[in-house]
């Protein structure tokens, strides 16, 4: 009687080819990965770059807000009346970026290749670059009591009385403080800056600060 033959189970592993293979698409599958951790990386980097300038432009924006809007009238021979043209004004404030307490400080335009750049300054102090720009078209410009936006704003002198005028009025006080200041310029991005900011303060000074001055005979 014949036996038959026995039946051998035989286990065989990866052949060279499917090896390659298989280290073919995983290696694909790592290049993958990796450009997309990089597009992630370098799309988080841009965010958090825009995130800083935005940040930065709204405390510049805010320093210049709060500096000038807290102009106040004082006389000429005093900290000084605010004066102003195209390239900067000079003016007092009751909110320097140095602290709280009144200072003479001064927003100005300063030639830089291709531009300018906005510089911050107080009285004895070392100037700083606020926007380094280059700020292209740039200007300051003052709106007066009558609506009418001027390039230049300087204190006019005080109106003397005339003959037998009656010496306890005051002579007619001129605005030492424009209503509004705009600053307005093109940024290196082409994008259209406009900081405008309203003065709250009297326009005048108080005549009491100099009474012998005004005909108060106080």
């Amino acid at each position: 009687m014949r036996s038959r033959p026995s039946s051998r189970l035989s286990s065989r592993g990866f052949t060279l080819l499917e090896t390659i293979v298989t280290l073919v698409i995983v290696s694909m599958i790592v290049v993958v990965l990796m450009q997309a951790l990089q597009q992630a990386l370098g799309l988080r980097t841009r965010l958090l770059r825009h995130e800083r300038e935005v940040r930065a432009a709204v405390l510049q924006e805010q320093w210049f807000r709060e500096s000038v809007g807290s102009a106040i009238a004082d006389l000429p021979d005093a900290l000084g009346a605010m004066e102003g043209d195209a390239v900067g004004v000079s003016l007092v404030s009751a909110a320097p970026l140095s602290g709280p307490g009144l200072a003479h400080l001064r927003w100005s335009l300063q030639p830089v290749r291709g531009g300018v750049a906005l510089e911050y300054s107080e009285a004895g102090g070392e100037p700083m670059t606020i926007l380094e720009g280059p700020l292209t078209n740039a200007s300051f410009d003052y709106l007066d009591g009558d609506g009418r936006w001027l390039h230049e704003w300087k204190v006019a002198p005080v109106a003397e009385s005339g003959a037998g005028a009656n010496e306890m009025v005051p002579p007619e006080l001129p605005d030492q403080l424009p209503r509004m200041v705009r600053l307005h310029a093109t940024t290196p991005s082409g994008a259209d800056l406009m900081w405008l900011v309203a003065i709250a303060a009297s326009p005048r000074p108080p005549s009491v600060l100099r009474p012998e001055e005004y005909g108060l005979g106080l």
